[in-house]
């Protein structure tokens, strides 16, 4: 999983608005594209972003008029952002620290893609691969035999061996039955 980067995960056909878009057509476009949030950018600069969310607080809740309304009224800025060749597990950890669904992709100051919760669960079959991948190469590198104590007898051996996950004396390795 710790190879995964957010290249590998992101949208990168993206569909932006610009800060003066109308709010209603910004909507549309959310609506006709089947899309949770619009990227606004200026200059092919990354301004903020607008959520569904966004609309029903900053719009319907309190009853505002949609028609007078452009993208940078409801903007939401200061964005937390990511880069495309940061690990997708770091990505991951930064949208829970922080409790956000998507992050803007920058690479050198220009937008290049964007990570969303949707992204991440459609790779997650290949997080898992990894991760299983990872951890058998992890277990073929670790010692045939080391010293310690028995996970089933609790006595001390210096000729422990893995069974079935745990590190056993020489009496208990010959007295299991080996699955």
């Amino acid at each position: 999983m710790a190879d995964i980067t957010v290249r590998d995960a992101m949208t990168k056909d993206l569909i932006t608005v610009q800060p003066d878009e109308n709010v209603i057509e910004l909507a549309k476009k959310m609506r006709d594209n089947d899309i949770g949030s619009m990227i606004v950018c200026e200059d092919n600069k990354l301004v903020g972003l607008i959520t569904s969310e966004d609309l029903i607080k900053r719009v319907l809740i309190p009853n505002k008029d949609p028609s007078k309304l452009k993208a940078k009224d409801i903007i939401t800025r200061n964005l937390i952002t990511t880069s495309p060749d940061e690990y997708l597990v770091d990505a991951i950890n930064k949208m829970i620290e922080n409790n956000v669904k998507r992050l803007p992709v920058v690479n050198e100051s220009k937008l290049v893609g964007i990570l969303t919760d949707g992204d991440i669960l459609r790779i997650a079959p290949n997080l898992i691969e990894t991760w299983i991948e990872k951890r058998s190469r992890e277990e073929e590198e670790e010692p045939k035999v080391i010293s310690g104590i028995c996970e089933m007898c609790g006595n001390y051996s210096d000729n422990l061996r893995k069974l079935n996950g745990l590190w056993v004396c020489e009496e208990c390795y010959e007295s299991s039955p080996k699955i």
